[in-house]
């Protein structure tokens, strides 16, 4: 045993002296003598040149649409229209509620029969607010519609400029530098002139192209299209619309056919009938009113405005949910909130009239605006065809650029009246209610 444990320590020991003997190796200082060879230096990395980051996309596809197919998709998608429809089933389904209660336990309602004439009255509100819903979304459609084609016209003049102010700012670089021959009245100064009209040009284009993808994305919102759906317009040229009416039937059909009015008036009898239900409960201290089931302030209210016209604020419904005291005590109550809703009524009725004869005023200053902005416009095309056969192609002094740059204004200001004229005929058609129907082309 003895005799074992010293050959395996003897074992281990020789072990050890081969782990240190190769440690020696692994270790070893190099001799000073000798020269240490250095360690290769690590190739330099190549010289990245910088670009501009750029994403991927994929090619814009854009859906054109006529205009008659930009109403029927909006009129049959569009949210509002949807929710007014809701808005009427809701109704109706209160009213046979209502029949259903009055069949059953009636005889412990004494209110359940005026109960039953406001929500006849809420049905017809329903149906006028549904009414004017329609012709809203006709505005909103048409107003878009055509703003996108204004937007691409705009574009095209502004374009326009720029291609040939920039070819004539090379033809006048070579002539003030010498290469082209001298001609009287072209200078470092026209060089300047020209640089600057390119700048407010290009400026002019790029609020035209970005203007036009902000009224595209306004058409799908108002054709109720999702928010990815790339929409254009068909339409390649504003139209220049004849219209013929007259500013007492505006305001007429204005005052009788808007939703608002029949609105106003039904709130006005709604409330009126509350002071018959509170005189039903004669034997109550505390009476529920009709706004305990319905929400009197779901249609939102305007306020005041002075800018750009003047146009004061509403007066909005109000009805308490609950009327408290005795019978002579709640029925005045009701009384004075009909006072006020008949006021409203009265009120909606000139504020519509206001909002009518505006309306009209606006769609005359733009009949206006076409007839002498497409004279200016006529005259300067004809101008500018002058100066270029006379010149025959190259500027002849720096009057003829400053005249290139009057023509393009002339042009989009011709534009920008036709845009104004179609929306003032369709904001006509929205505020009467269809009283007055345009022929827009293609509708």
């Amino acid at each position: 045993m003895l005799h074992s444990l010293v050959l395996s320590r003897f074992r281990m020991l020789a072990a050890c002296g081969l782990c240190l003997w190769a440690a020696e190796g692994v270790f070893a200082q190099p001799d000073p003598k000798l020269p240490v060879p250095k360690p290769a230096p690590f190739p330099a990395p190549a010289p990245v040149a910088e670009k501009e980051t750029t994403f991927a996309s994929q090619p814009e596809v854009l859906t054109r649409y006529t205009l008659m197919e930009a109403l029927s998709i909006g009129h049959s998608r569009h949210p509002q229209i949807a929710a007014l429809r809701a808005s009427m089933n809701a109704a109706l389904l209160k009213g046979r509620g209502l029949s259903e209660v009055k069949r059953t336990i009636g005889f412990l309602s004494p209110d359940i029969e005026f109960r039953e004439k406001q929500s006849d009255l809420g049905l017809k509100a329903a149906m006028a607010e549904y009414d004017q819903a329609q012709y809203e979304v006709t505005y909103a459609i048409i107003r878009c519609y055509f703003t996108v084609v204004y937007a691409r016209e705009q574009a095209t003049v502004a374009r326009d400029l720029v291609e040939q102010l920039d070819a004539n700012l090379e033809q006048v670089r070579k002539i003030v530098e010498g290469k082209g021959g001298g001609i009287r009245g072209i200078s470092v100064n026209t060089v300047n002139t020209l640089e600057t009209f390119i700048g407010v040009a290009r400026e002019k284009l790029n609020e035209a192209v970005f203007g036009a993808d902000r009224a595209r994305a306004a058409l799908r919102e108002a054709m109720g299209l999702e928010p990815g759906a790339r929409v254009d317009a068909a339409d390649e040229v504003l139209p220049e619309i004849k219209a013929s009416m007259t500013r007492d039937v505006v305001i007429a059909h204005a005052v009788t056919r808007r939703g608002e009015i029949l609105l106003s008036q039904i709130g006005a009898d709604v409330t009126r009938l509350e002071v018959c239900a509170q005189w039903a409960r004669g034997l109550s201290l505390m009476a529920t009113t009709f706004s305990n089931a319905a929400d009197i302030h779901a249609r939102p209210i305007p306020g005041p405005s002075r800018e750009p016209d003047y146009r004061p604020g509403m007066i909005g419904p109000e009805m308490p949910d609950r009327l408290l005291g005795r019978k002579a005590t709640r029925v005045q109550t009701a009384g004075q909130y009909a006072i006020r809703s008949q006021v409203a009524a009265e009120q909606a009725r000139s504020l519509l009239g206001l909002e009518a004869e505006v309306a009209y005023t606006r769609w005359m200053q733009a009949v206006e605006n076409v007839k002498v902005s497409r004279a200016a416009a006529k005259s300067g095309r004809a101008l500018i065809e002058r100066l270029r056969e006379a010149a025959g192609g190259a500027p002849s002094k720096e009057d003829t650029i400053t005249a290139e740059v009057a023509s393009a204004q002339a042009s989009a200001a011709f534009n920008k009246a036709l845009h104004d004229q179609i929306v003032a005929l369709a904001d006509l058609e929205r505020i009467t209610a269809g009283g007055v129907r345009v022929n827009f082309p293609g509708r």
